[in-house]
């Protein structure tokens, strides 16, 4: 994919589990830790052993190396946040939508300067809630959430909102909403380009409305108008064009 912001996919992974979380999780398995330890031993040692001995020195060599473990997890750590950083551009797709269709900027940044147009979605569209599990994170809509400062937490409290949906506030001007989902499904690519472009189908009814820039050249405006109403499949989408406002910072609206 092509982000036009660097930190896109670059969750700040503290560490991969806390010391906390490995201590407890330790207290909790050190029974069954012992016993396969024991079981590993020829059975001449095993009958000399003393199993809490092993427990005490289990945690032992814990509490002596704790501070080599909470360094190998905070390596582990970035290594895991690049790996996904990478991985992600490489495996994921995001269809980003926005609230705002009237946005100035958004108009400018996306559509051309005003020269090309916009696309109205039904949002409470079966399309949007393909959700397969409670846990999934693909292929249902979410709200991107703006944040002023960079969060930094373990791998083991992060979700997919900490992974997917996170931005700095300084893009909560485009109101962006968010479905992800695996570029392996992609109805059509082209490799021709790169990065990849990597196409998916939707259905027609999940269509509203086509609103032409303010901007568009007359020939740009009757050939999306020509495509829309020889469709019979696009019957139902209302064709706007977008105009200045004679009095004010914003744009008018005229049905076609």
């Amino acid at each position: 994919m092509a982000f036009n912001d660097p930190f896109e996919f670059k969750s700040v992974i503290s560490d991969i589990v806390s010391g906390e979380f490995f201590q407890a999780y330790l207290e909790e398995h050190l029974e069954s830790i012992a016993d396969e330890q024991l079981l590993k031993l020829p059975p001449s040692y095993r009958a000399v052993v003393n199993k809490q001995q092993l427990k005490d020195l289990i945690q032992n060599q814990f509490a002596d190396n704790s501070a080599l473990f909470t360094d190998l997890l905070k390596k582990s750590a970035k290594e895991v946040s690049t790996v996904f950083s990478v991985k992600s551009n490489e495996m994921i797709g995001v269809l980003s939508l926005t609230e705002k269709k009237d946005n100035l900027l958004m108009w400018s940044h996306y559509a051309d300067s005003h020269r090309g147009f916009c696309i109205g979605f039904d949002s409470n569209h079966p399309f949007f809630n393909q959700k397969r599990s409670g846990k999934d994170e693909f292929y249902h809509l979410r709200k991107v959430v703006y944040l002023s400062r960079r969060p930094s937490k373990s791998m083991m409290d992060m979700d997919g909102t900490d992974l997917l949906l996170l931005k700095s506030d300084v893009w909560d001007y485009e109101q962006e909403w968010r479905m992800c989902s695996s570029l392996t499904d992609a109805d059509v690519v082209f490799d021709s380009v790169s990065p990849s472009v990597h196409l998916f189908k939707f259905p027609c009814d999940v269509l509203k409305e086509v609103i032409i820039g303010a901007n568009a050249g007359k020939e740009f405006l009757e050939k999306i108008t020509n495509l829309i109403k020889q469709d019979s499949e696009l019957s139902h989408v209302i064709i706007r064009l977008a105009g200045v406002s004679e009095s004010e910072y914003r744009l008018t609206f005229t049905d076609l």
